[in-house]
């Protein structure tokens, strides 16, 4: 993708944290977002999966850097930034705040730290936040998004956002999503991610107030079925 200007212009300079400090500030909260971790683990520890889970101050890039490897399924439920700008260049996943001037856990995980992760042998990536399958566009390359990042990194496919998503309703279709791909975790075969996502958004559709397509339409799956 295009790189930002060079080492000389202020852009250059800018933190991704002092970045989207000046685009927008505070960042609205997830009522739903830990509520979604917890539906998402008791899903799978129902089922007799171990489980590991980062909530909180205790979600840094660095513990989610460490607790990523060899994991065959990842689950982020955070918020997701896009940038058009330079190729999504400054994209990121927004977590807790780590050490105090390391830039590698300053709470914004990157395009370009998550194509660093260790995903080698991650079956799925679960991006449950804004815009995580959005950017630009480059012809021959597709899309420029953070699900990108994932495929780069290791993971064999990932289900990510075209759009801003409802907290609620995204907790909701990915812990019915779980729930779809957990059986087949315990009975050690591969789950068709496919039709779990499709009967996850078919549920919450039904739902009197989900029923517009921007509550179940923006999740797809990126990869094999």
């Amino acid at each position: 993708p295009p790189r930002p200007p060079g080492s000389g212009s202020a852009l250059a300079q800018l933190t991704v944290r002092s970045r989207y400090g000046e685009l927008g500030g505070r960042f609205t909260a997830l009522p739903f977002s830990g509520t979604e971790a917890n539906w998402v683990a008791d899903v799978f520890q129902k089922q007799g999966v171990g489980v590991s889970t980062l909530f909180g101050a205790n979600a840094t890039e660095a513990n989610v850097r460490a607790g990523c490897r060899a994991r065959k399924i990842v689950h982020l439920a955070c918020h997701g930034l896009a940038d058009e700008r330079w190729g999504n260049f400054f994209g990121a996943l927004a977590l807790a705040p780590g050490r105090t001037g390391d830039a590698a856990d300053d709470g914004f995980l990157t395009s370009n730290e998550i194509q660093q992760l260790d995903l080698r042998g991650c079956e799925l990536a679960i991006l449950s936040a804004c815009e995580t399958n959005y950017g630009p566009e480059q012809r021959g390359e597709g899309v420029w998004g953070l699900s990108r990042g994932f495929l780069v990194a290791g993971a064999r496919r990932v289900v990510a956002s075209n759009w801003l998503v409802d907290d609620e309703a995204a907790a909701s279709l990915v812990s019915y999503f779980a729930g779809g791909v957990a059986p087949a975790e315990k009975e050690g075969r591969t789950a068709d991610y496919a039709a779990a996502l499709h009967a996850a958004k078919r549920w919450v559709r039904q739902q009197d107030k989900w029923q517009a397509p921007y509550y179940w339409a923006t999740f797809v799956l990126v990869g094999p079925p």
